[in-house]
């Protein structure tokens, strides 16, 4: 081995030597970026994971050569384990990185090697394959990131909003289309203020597909206004369920967080499915107390979704310490005492 191979101690190492460009994307709860010195942190264990999910931190990394943009990028999708309090478990990714470096050594953005290193992730446990709607966020982020054009799905899509009427064509639309309209609402004002003006109007398929993608990115305003509104006009749980993830990173915080605790008031019944989309989609919300207690109280009703999903955000330090003190406050009520119990036990 070559002494500049020798010192690569992890995967940050390994993206400096190649040279290029490389960009880290959580893909666990949602699509969101990882900034390089939150991925080096994690490595090197000096923080947990910021993002942790089912035991894991889930990312994307995508790999591509300064001066060729028009080079297929190297892209890896790797899950790695955590302990229990959010670390990496470093013998993993090092079993992974030595692996690596005797297979292809550093030649990783070379077209060659980039196939001999696929064929690699294939056979290691650290791989695996994101679902198609989380796919298609991250071509859509991947193609505005290296400045290439949306995909040809991306039109039918838009040509379809730009319709009188939705209630049919949309069924030939593909999920890239929709994820490269989420992503170019952000900028295109004109854009934003069609999407807005068309939530209402749509179908139940079509405001899912166009929801799922909207949680991976800030939405305009006047977007998360509209999903905002359909969601509390609706009787159907799982529509504002829908809208709830649509909404879920957009900037109106506190309108979605007086949404939330109504949605989970104390004397109403609370789906498992609603649960869900607050514990993996709206982790910034929990980070309030009313919010957190309602959640918490909510899950106290059945056992099992009280351990798996308070179970889960005590892998993150500070909702951790937030759960602690609410169950261990002399105001808590006897049934979220008496689960938290029972989850200390089992």
């Amino acid at each position: 081995m070559q002494p500049a191979i020798e010192s690569l101690q992890t995967l940050t190492d390994l993206f400096k030597e190649v040279g290029g460009q490389y960009r880290v994307f959580d893909m666990g709860c949602r699509l969101s970026k990882l900034t390089s010195n939150q991925f080096s942190e994690f490595e090197s264990c000096q923080k947990p994971y910021p993002l942790p999910w089912l035991k894991h931190a889930w990312v994307g990394i995508l790999l591509w050569q300064n001066q060729q943009q028009e080079a297929a990028p190297t892209i890896w999708f790797l899950k790695f384990p955590l302990d229990e309090q959010g670390y990496m478990v470093q013998a993993s990714r090092d079993e992974f990185l030595n692996q690596l470096l005797d297979t292809i050594g550093t030649n990783m953005l070379d077209k060659q090697e980039s196939a001999a290193l696929a064929d690699k992730l294939q056979h290691s446990n650290l791989a695996f394959t994101p679902d198609q709607d989380r796919m298609a966020a991250f071509n859509a982020q991947a193609r505005s990131l290296l400045k290439q054009p949306a995909s040809e799905l991306y039109l039918p899509v838009r040509d379809y909003l730009l319709r009188d009427d939705l209630s049919d064509g949309w069924q030939a639309l593909g999920v890239q289309g929709f994820a490269d309209l989420a992503q170019r609402m952000e900028d295109n004002a004109e854009l934003a203020k069609l999407v807005a003006a068309k939530v209402s109007d749509m179908p139940a398929p079509v405001l899912t597909a166009v929801a799922v993608q909207c949680e991976n990115s800030q939405l305009p305003y006047q977007v998360s206004a509209a999903f905002l509104q359909r969601g509390q006009t609706s009787t159907d749980m799982g529509e504002q369920v829908i809208c709830l993830r649509a909404i879920s990173q957009a900037s109106n915080a506190q309108a979605r967080s007086a949404w939330l605790q109504q949605l989970m008031a104390v004397g109403q019944e609370v789906g498992v499915e609603l649960l869900a989309a607050v514990a993996s989609k709206c982790q910034g919300d929990l980070r309030e107390p009313q919010v957190l207690a309602a959640f918490v109280e909510a899950c106290a009703a059945d056992q099992g979704v009280f351990n798996g999903l308070v179970g889960e955000l005590m892998y993150q330090q500070d909702l951790r310490e937030a759960i602690l003190a609410l169950v261990r406050s002399p105001e808590r009520s006897e049934r979220m005492a008496q689960a938290f119990g029972a989850f200390i036990q089992g």
